[in-house]
């Protein structure tokens, strides 16, 4: 059996939608396929994505027959208990930066490229078989609340005319209303405000950084609708809630109604690590920049900024 899985920290919608809609195309192959992850989910999938149902094991017992596809995660610290790395066959992902580690173990089964959503690469999986006209209504909606949300309703820098076209296409049967956008990111804002502390804590990474002074940071994100609502409102408590994380943190309030990331630090290191890599600047301890950043594009940035 093949196992799609994605990462151990948490499952956003691009995760969930990619491994529930390539288990669909696998099975509808003839290949026994499933969607399998033991993460939490987080509020990117909301309620209302949750009422669609989708078919996503929680309790997969592994057998030493199963192999794995790896859907939306490659860094092999991330993935999931249960997946053995040796039987891993296929890695479909929207991060950059393991690339060699996975062509050198699966060749070109190692789809690793710098696109808006996984959610685009596993649609153009489903055109590749010519199977997309077979693809459930659910799978349709899924992936296309992938992309939308991975994009940041298309205005992400990392967003491509290959994300247009999926998203295009995919809403020719995901049968969702015209206002599906606004709907799904105020539905995550009003799930990530009714209970603050877990969806931050459950968005949170830590990681280290080539330009940064100190070793690790705690890197939390929010996208929500309306960032500067959010940010007079709640950002003690933003900042509350890091503190319990590490004494070195950093988050990205991602807002899409105003087409722009606030950010807070947590002292001057990190400050001076966000001014020189994303070109802004902090007053008491906020910034705020003139488009939308994914922490994926910062990850990127840091790689690209001269140390």
């Amino acid at each position: 059996m093949k196992v799609i899985t994605s990462g151990l920290t948490f499952l956003d919608i691009d995760a969930y939608a990619g491994c529930v809609a390539y288990a669909e195309l696998l099975n509808l192959q003839g290949i026994e396929a499933i969607a399998f992850s033991s993460a939490n989910i987080n509020e990117s999938v909301t309620k209302t994505i949750r009422s669609w149902e989708a078919p996503l094991v929680t309790n997969y017992e592994p057998s030493s027959f199963d192999t794995f596809t790896l859907i939306d995660v490659s860094e092999p610290d991330f993935l999931e208990k249960t997946v053995d790395i040796n039987r891993v066959e296929e890695v479909i992902d929207h991060h950059v930066g393991y690339e060699k580690f996975w062509e050198e173990k699966i060749g070109s089964k190692a789809n690793l490229e710098f696109i808006g959503a996984a959610c685009t690469q596993v649609y153009e999986s489903w055109a590749r078989a010519g199977r997309f006209n077979e693809m459930s209504e659910t799978s349709a909606k899924l992936l296309l609340s992938g992309i939308l949300d991975n994009t940041l309703n298309f205005k992400a820098g990392v967003t491509t005319n290959r994300d247009h076209e999926a998203y295009e296409k995919l809403s020719k049967i995901a049968n969702l209303p015209a206002d599906w956008p606004a709907l799904y990111f105020e539905e995550c804002e009003a799930s990530i405000l009714s209970d603050l502390e877990h969806a931050l804590i459950n968005d949170t990474k830590v990681m280290s950084f080539k330009n940064l002074d100190v070793e690790k940071i705690a890197f939390g994100q929010m996208v929500i609708w309306n960032g500067k609502r959010v940010i007079d409102e709640y950002r003690d408590t933003l900042a509350e809630i890091m503190n319990t994380q590490a004494a070195d943190w950093f988050v990205n309030v991602v807002s899409i109604s105003d087409g722009q990331s606030f950010l807070i630090a947590s002292g001057d290191d990190v400050e001076r690590w966000a001014a020189k890599v994303l070109g802004i600047s902090f007053e008491n301890g906020l910034a705020h920049a003139n488009r939308l950043w994914l922490r994926k594009e910062i990850v990127k940035q840091d790689s690209l900024t001269q140390a």
